[in-house]
């Protein structure tokens, strides 16, 4: 039985999802150059299951300014 187009890509953003979940070492860089697709694409598919990462970067100076005063 052959497959159409649409149920392709549907497994493929799965197996994407499913490396998402599976490899919270990776980033999204490397996961994309794995897959061969763009690290936005990998943003994506992340937002479009909800399984995306948490922002743990530097926070910005406003922000740290806004925590200190209400203290």
């Amino acid at each position: 039985m052959t497959k159409t187009y649409k149920q392709i890509v549907t497994q493929f953003r799965i197996q994407v999802r499913d490396t998402i979940i599976s490899r919270p070492e990776l980033s999204y860089a490397q996961i994309a150059k794995r897959f061969g697709i763009s690290e936005v694409t990998v943003h994506n598919i992340a937002v479009e299951f909800g399984v995306g990462r948490i922002k743990t970067g530097p926070k910005p100076r406003w922000l740290r300014k806004a925590k200190e005063e209400v203290l």
